[in-house]
C-alpha cells in the first residue's frame, strides 16, 4: 500500500495506483473483520457524509461539464470516484468504536515498512540509488529529496508521519524499545527529507498533545519546556539546513511559499465565481486527472481545503472533513498522542495538497482500527498487559 514505487518496477504507474487502492481496501476490510463493535457507538453521520460526497460529486460534474463544455465526463468522474473511494476508507475505519487485537498484528509490519522506507530513502539521498521513481533532484541541487518506496518524494514524509504516529502511540501503550526506535527512525526520515509538510505534522502533533494534557499544570509546564527547547535549538543550530527548511514554512517569501500564496488567492477568486455549494472545476484542479492521462487540467492550488471547494463545493468539502474528523473521534481518548497526531495530519491538509494522496488517507483510516478499545475476546496475557481494569477507557 505504501510501496507504489516498487510496484512500478513490474507494472505501469496507473496500474500501480489501482493495485495500491486494492491493497488499502483489503487491509481495512481485514482489520474490520478482526474487530467487534462497541454497542451504541455507531457513527451514522459518516455514512451520511459519504452519500453527501456522492451527491456533491455528481452535481459538481454536471456544473463542470457545462462550464467548460467538456466532451466527456471522464475527467470529473475520475476525481469523484477517487474521493468517494477515499471517503469509504475513512468511513469504514471510523464508523464505530471497536474492540480488537489488531494492534498486536499490525505493529511488526509497520516497524518493518518504516525501516524499509528509510533504508531506501538513505540509499537514494546519500548513495545515488536511482532505481525507483519519484525522487526530487531539482529543489536542492545535488541534495536529493527521497521518495523511499512510495513513488513520490511528496508522499514519502506523509507516509512516515502517520506510521510514526502509530508506533509512538503503541509505545505509549506498551513501552517497547523497538517501537521507540521505530519512532525515532520515522522522525529522522521526515527531517532528512526536508519536507515542510512532514515537519509541520510533527510540530502540530506536539502542540496539540501538550495543549490537551490532562491537567493545567502539565500544560503550562509542557509549554514552557517547549519554548525553552525551541529557543535553545534556534540559537544553537541556526545554520542547520533542516532547521532552516522548517522555519522557511513560516516565511511567505521563501521558495515555494510565494507561489503557494498566489495560488491560494487565485483559487479563492475562482471559488467565489462558482456555484459555491457545488464545484465547477471537478477533476480540473488536481493531480489525479493528470496521473491518469487527462489532457485538460488547470493545475493545482496547494491546499486540500481549496481543492475540495473548487472540485466539490461546500457540500463535498464539509463531507470530506467530517470523515477526517471522525477518525479523530474514533481513537480512544486515552491515546492522546495518537489523537493529536491524526489532528495534526488533518490540519496539514489545509496548507498542503495531501487529501488526494492514497497511502496517506488510507493509513489515517486504519488508525482507529489499530488503536481500538480492549480486544474482544480478551485473553489472559492481554489483560495483564492492559493493567488494572480501573485504568481502561470508558466503554472498554
Amino acid at each position: 500500500m505504501t510501496s507504489r514505487g516498487l510496484i512500478e518496477l513490474a507494472i505501469g504507474k496507473q496500474t500501480a495506483y489501482v493495485v495500491q487502492a486494492a491493497a488499502a481496501f483489503l487491509l481495512v476490510g481485514c482489520l474490520r473483520r478482526r474487530a467487534t463493535i462497541v454497542p451504541g457507538t455507531r457513527r451514522w453521520g459518516s455514512y451520511v457524509a459519504v452519500y453527501a460526497l456522492v451527491f456533491s460529486g455528481l452535481v459538481s460534474t454536471f456544473f463542470t461539464i457545462n462550464r467548460w463544455s467538456l466532451a466527456s465526463a471522464t475527467t470529473p468522474l475520475l476525481y469523484v470516484a477517487t474521493m468517494i473511494a477515499l471517503g469509504l476508507l475513512l468511513c469504514w475505519g471510523s464508523d464505530a468504536d471497536r474492540r480488537s487485537d489488531a494492534i498486536q498484528i499490525i505493529l511488526p509490519s509497520v516497524v518493518a515498512v518504516i525501516s524499509l522506507q528509510v533504508a531506501a530513502a538513505i540509499a537514494q539521498q546519500y548513495m545515488g540509488w536511482g532505481l525507483l521513481s519519484g525522487t526530487d533532484y531539482g529543489t536542492f541541487g545535488d541534495q536529493a529529496r527521497p521518495s523511499g518506496l512510495t513513488g513520490s518524494y511528496l508522499h514519502y514524509p506523509l507516509v512516515l508521519a502517520v506510521m510514526g504516529i502509530v508506533v509512538f502511540g503503541a509505545w505509549r501503550r506498551r513501552g517497547s524499545a523497538i517501537l521507540l526506535c521505530a519512532t525515532g527512525l520515522a522522525v529522522f526520515g521526515i527531517l532528512a527529507s526536508y519536507s515542510r509538510s512532514g515537519m509541520m505534522i510533527l510540530a502540530f502533533t506536539i502542540v496539540i498533545a501538550v495543549s490537551t494534557g490532562r491537567t493545567m499544570a502539565t500544560k503550562v509546564a509542557s509549554v514552557l519546556a517547549l519554548v525553552v527547547a525551541w529557543t535553545f535549538i534556534s540559537l544553537a543550530f541556526s545554520e542547520n539546513p533542516v532547521l532552516v527548511r522548517a522555519l522557511s514554512a513560516l516565511d511567505l517569501s521563501s521558495a515555494g511559499n510565494s507561489g503557494r500564496v498566489r495560488q491560494w488567492t487565485d483559487a479563492m477568486g475562482s471559488w467565489f465565481d462558482s456555484p459555491l455549494l457545488f464545484g465547477s472545476y471537478t477533476g480540473l484542479v488536481t493531480n489525479i486527472s493528470r496521473n491518469f492521462g487527462g489532457s485538460f487540467s488547470l493545475g493545482v492550488v496547494e491546499s486540500s481545503l481549496l481543492q475540495q471547494l473548487l472540485n466539490l463545493g461546500i457540500v463535498g468539502t464539509v463531507a470530506t472533513y467530517w470523515l477526517l474528523g471522525a477518525v479523530v473521534r474514533a481513537v480512544p481518548v486515552r491515546d492522546i498522542w495518537v489523537r493529536a497526531g491524526v489532528s495534526a495530519c488533518i490540519l496539514q491538509t489545509l496548507i498542503y495538497q495531501s487529501i488526494e494522496v492514497l497511502p496517506y488517507v488510507a493509513l489515517l483510516a486504519i488508525v482507529p482500527l489499530v488503536f481500538t478499545h480492549a480486544s474482544s475476546p480478551t485473553p489472559a496475557h492481554t489483560l495483564k498487559s492492559l493493567g488494572p481494569r480501573s485504568t481502561w477507557p470508558v466503554g472498554a
